[in-house]
């Protein structure tokens, strides 16, 4: 079965979002074939044997790890093209990495450090806790999520927080306080695909995501976010993923969660903190093109 588009998907949230990509690909007269959690145990099978056969893949379950990622060395043999290939998905995983990356190339991140496993250590040495500032953030190196997390202000609680996640190592930030933009908090997540931002305001606090309108735009100087959102791509070479900016009361904008891949596409319309429906459509229609490109080219 020859098809442009095969979607692999794990997670029942994520149908709104597959139903609009799927409808703009065949609104462009590409095939799409969805396969899902039942699928997938036959899928490096059916890939070997020429049974499916698929010019993009985009897989939404792969990252469960276990039995949801035993088909990816099939994908990588098949030759498939996948919209976000798995090795780079893995390096922007890496916090410390993209955090390294990101400062190299002129853009600014909170200060950072790296401490080992609590498996390989139990008891590290006791890290510059005061050139965290009062407040920090503490957070595995491979963890996902939004980010927002309880500010910590004592070594004890690093010690306690690491064992949460104890094979990744740790990374202690700089606690990032956005300032005011009339009264929304300046800390916002820019939506990429295949080209093309999609700013959003994000409350730290509340996770109310609203999209960043022209008018937002002229008015706070936001189009800032586009420049530093296409950066990032630049750096971690994926076609579609998040990124967290905000701007600190120092009047310093700063990556703030590097690289979110894969991204919570659920519509607004259906939960409290999901993506502006709009935006989502929008996603959508850029993953659809770019699909509908390479199915030119071959």
């Amino acid at each position: 079965m020859k098809t442009d588009l095969l979607i692999l998907w794990s997670w029942e949230y994520d149908s709104d979002f597959l139903d609009l990509l799927r409808t703009e690909c065949i609104e462009r007269g590409l095939s799409v074939l969805v396969l899902g959690p039942g699928d997938l145990a036959s899928l490096p099978d059916r890939l070997n044997d020429g049974s499916i056969d698929a010019g993009v893949v985009l897989d939404r379950a792969w990252d469960w790890g276990g039995e949801f990622a035993r088909h990816c060395d099939a994908v990588r043999a098949s030759g498939i093209k996948v919209i976000n290939d798995y090795d780079l998905v893995r390096r922007a995983w890496n916090k410390p990495t993209m955090h390294y990356e990101i400062i190299k190339h002129g853009l600014r991140a909170p200060y950072l450090i790296v401490l080992p496993s609590y498996e390989s250590s139990h008891d590290p040495a006791v890290a510059d806790i005061p050139s965290l500032g009062n407040r920090f953030s503490v957070k595995g190196a491979h963890s996902g999520g939004s980010g927002v997390l309880v500010p910590a202000c004592t070594w004890n609680e690093v010690l306690l927080k690491r064992q949460e996640w104890p094979s990744d190592e740790s990374i202690l930030q700089t606690w990032v306080e956005p300032m005011l933009m009339g009264k929304r908090r300046a800390w916002f997540r820019v939506f990429y695909a295949c080209g093309v931002t999609f700013p959003c305001w994000a409350d730290d606090l509340t996770h109310e995501q609203t999209p960043v309108t022209p008018e937002d735009e002229r008015k706070y100087q936001l189009y800032v976010l586009r420049g530093m959102a296409q950066q990032v791509a630049g750096l971690c070479r994926l076609n579609a993923f998040s990124t967290e900016i905000a701007l600190n009361h120092q009047h310093i904008w700063q990556i703030v969660d590097y690289v979110n891949e894969p991204c919570d596409y659920r519509l607004k319309s259906k939960a409290i903190n999901g993506v502006p429906d709009e935006v989502v459509h929008s996603i959508a229609q850029r993953i659809a093109g770019w699909i509908e490109r390479m199915a030119q080219n071959t």
